[in-house]
């Protein structure tokens, strides 16, 4: 049983499916590696928790698989890890939720939401003086604004539907969004002096830029959703699940220990985040950062995913679903979503 984490930019494919799809298969016939794909931020702390436990291998093993070997990428942004599922390099890439429906909707459906992973309010956050509220941005200059992927990422999206709504055009603010990695947005709202004077960010670099005092809030995505809804899932392509059922399950049920193991130990889990991204955050903060579901809540039930859905349908990136467990697999069909 190896483990490996891996932090270079790939392409790639997908996995996923659930036994109750009624397809049986062989331990033989099953992947005897799992690539795995994360972004940047706390959000990614269930697999780092599933990576330190080896809980893929656990719940493999008590299916009677042999424990598959687990490859862990670091990719930014949505639109990236959509090229990497596509191109077959991952098998299950973890994505902001309006990634994940224009992938659905580019591949016909081909790839579908294995499992939704957290609700988050995404921060749009500024140090320029001059922007107070989202209407501000209509008379700023020399003002960018970072997401990890400008028209693709759930915050870019966010920031689509929030146009749409005020002045009825959901590329309003389009020429002020760039594509630009957390961290490095983090850095350059932080310096000062920098063209990207906002970052629509997500914890922890949201939390830090606050706390800096150097940098002020303009909007949440909870304000523009009318509160609490998912942020990140993890994509998967059908026909992984269909030849790979229990390891596809493992992966889930992986994921669902994680989520009770931060939920009951977040002192645990913060202590594993900062091993796996190497944080100089002090451990406290990060505990209660995990400790508060307003902050970041670690849960399998989609809410409010028709909201992307059918903003995505209406402006023409993807074609109109009928329900949300049309571009989620099976498994997720049991939780009370939208």
């Amino acid at each position: 049983m190896t483990r490996s984490f891996d932090k270079k930019i790939v392409a790639g494919v997908a996995a996923g499916a659930v036994m109750t799809l009624g397809v049986a298969g062989s331990a033989s016939a099953e992947v005897d590696t799992v690539k795995i794909a994360q972004q940047f931020g706390l959000i990614y702390t269930p697999l780092h928790v599933v990576m330190e436990k080896g809980l893929i291998q656990k719940h493999a093993k008590a299916m009677g698989l042999k424990a598959p070997n687990i490859k862990m990428f670091k990719i930014s942004g949505g639109a990236n890890i959509n090229k990497a599922l596509l191109a077959g390099t991952i098998d299950f890439g973890a994505h902001g939720v309006g990634p994940m429906l224009k992938l659905w909707g580019k591949s016909k459906g081909r790839f579908k939401g294995a499992l939704t992973i957290a609700d988050m309010p995404l921060k749009l956050n500024s140090n320029d003086p001059n922007v107070k509220t989202v209407e501000d941005y209509l008379k700023v200059k020399d003002h960018k604004i970072a997401t990890p992927a400008a028209k693709v990422s759930i915050q870019a999206v966010t920031l689509q539907m929030f146009t749409a709504k005020k002045w009825n055009d959901p590329e309003k603010l389009d020429h002020l969004v760039v594509s630009m990695k957390h961290p490095i947005a983090l850095a350059a709202l932080m310096s000062g002096g920098q063209t990207v004077k906002s970052h629509f960010a997500t914890l922890p670099y949201s939390y830090q830029e606050l706390k800096s005092g150097k940098i002020h809030n303009v909007i949440t995505s909870y304000d523009i959703m009318g509160g609490p809804h998912a942020v990140l899932s993890m994509s998967i392509a059908e026909k992984f699940a269909k030849d790979n059922p229990k390891t596809y399950d493992a992966v889930i049920a992986a994921y669902l220990e994680a989520f009770k193991f931060i939920k009951s130990d977040p002192k645990g889990a913060a202590d594993i985040f900062i091993k796996y991204t190497k944080s100089k955050m002090d451990p406290a903060d990060v505990v209660a950062l995990l400790s508060d579901p307003k902050e970041v809540n670690f849960t399998e039930v989609p809410k409010h995913t028709m909201k992307y859905g059918n903003f995505l349908a209406k402006i023409g990136d993807i074609p109109q679903p009928k329900n949300w467990k049309e571009y989620y697999m099976p498994n997720n069909h049991q939780y009370d979503g939208s």
